[in-house]
């Protein structure tokens, strides 16, 4: 399966600072909604959030890099996909792209620890949530 579309929407004026354009702490919104998107579809959705597992990946590092500007009212979305899964982390890769086009704009590597919720510290990701994240690694 691999990558996936997990987040779509139009860029609001409020997105956008001084220069113009989509201000940066937008664009870690969006990779933020992007990361819930692909976490439900690996099975860490909503309901396990708020009961069932209580866990969630936070993020403990990214490299990112800008190849366009977003403008007030482009719609964009964002492909995700797993690009490593290791004891206690995962490695997330998403690209931002603008929906007229398909252009890239923006792309990140997300480092991101499992979060048991309820200690509050990283927790080792079980065979099962492994199972399920194999499916959405990114091929090459």
């Amino acid at each position: 399966m691999a990558i996936i579309e997990t987040f779509r929407r139009v860029i609001d004026p409020t997105d956008c600072d001084m220069l113009g354009h989509m201000n940066i702490s937008r664009y870690f919104g969006c990779v933020s909604d992007a990361g819930l998107g692909l976490m439900t579809a690996f099975g860490l959705g909503h309901d396990q959030l708020t009961g069932g597992r209580r866990q969630a990946f936070a993020m403990v590092h990214s490299d990112a890099t800008y190849h366009r500007e977003v403008l007030a009212g482009e719609w964009v979305y964002m492909r995700s996909g797993v690009a490593e899964v290791g004891r206690r982390s995962a490695t997330f890769q998403h690209w931002m792209y603008r929906g007229t086009d398909n252009e890239l704009l923006f792309d990140v590597t997300a480092k991101c620890v499992l979060m048991d919720l309820e200690a509050r510290k990283a927790t080792v990701i079980d065979d099962d949530l492994k199972t399920q994240m194999h499916a959405f690694l990114v091929e090459g």
